[in-house]
């Protein structure tokens, strides 16, 4: 509400120019953009056979980058932004969908409805990135994970184990902590949400 509409239209395409080339660079697609959101996908319609570490991977690269970019907005005086990432593995369907007048390449099905719920509880948890136990089981011993409360969501009726991603491991095997100031906050919501 505090800037016109051409400031809106200049900052998304600032911000999305910079996710999505990070997306793309770790094997990523982007699906569509949803408001100030930006769905993607790994492993569809080919798979690299690790999808869920390079999806991971380019998570981890976005707060990062997250952190520059806020970093030139508040030497502009401008307010930070904070983002939330849910990411989910399962089979899903993917091909044109739509109408006769409009299709667009797509995918559906539970794992991306859960994926799009996960995301939504990164405020309520208090982080930038939540991953589900089925995407915590493809990467757990290359990536920091720290398990969080069961949540229910809204359309399961079963809870969600959801896990924090706190860094990875390098070659080396040693671990390598990945945070800013922007990717852990208190449980209240921040002032400004991407």
């Amino acid at each position: 509400e505090k800037l016109a509409p051409e400031d809106v239209v200049v900052f998304l395409n600032e911000y999305m120019t910079q996710m999505v080339s990070v997306i793309r660079f770790h094997g990523g697609i982007v699906d569509k953009y949803i408001g100030d959101a930006i769905m993607a996908l790994w492993g569809v319609p080919l798979t690299s056979g690790d999808d869920a570490a390079k999806a991971l991977t380019a998570c981890i690269e976005m707060r990062e980058k997250l952190a520059v970019f806020n970093e030139k907005r508040e030497a502009r005086g401008l307010e930070p932004i904070y983002i939330g990432m849910g990411l989910n593995v399962g089979e899903v369907v993917a091909g044109n969908i739509g109408s006769e007048e409009k299709m667009e390449y797509t995918v559906v099905g539970d794992p991306v409805n859960t994926a799009s719920r996960i995301e939504s509880m990164t405020k309520e948890l208090g982080t930038d990135l939540l991953i589900s136990e089925s995407m915590a089981e493809k990467v757990k011993d290359r990536f920091l994970l720290e398990a969080c409360e069961a949540v229910h969501v809204k359309g399961k009726t079963e809870s969600l184990k959801l896990f924090k991603v706190r860094g990875y491991k390098n070659g080396a095997g040693q671990e390598v902590i990945v945070e800013t100031k922007f990717s852990s906050y208190s449980k209240s919501p921040p002032k400004i949400a991407a």
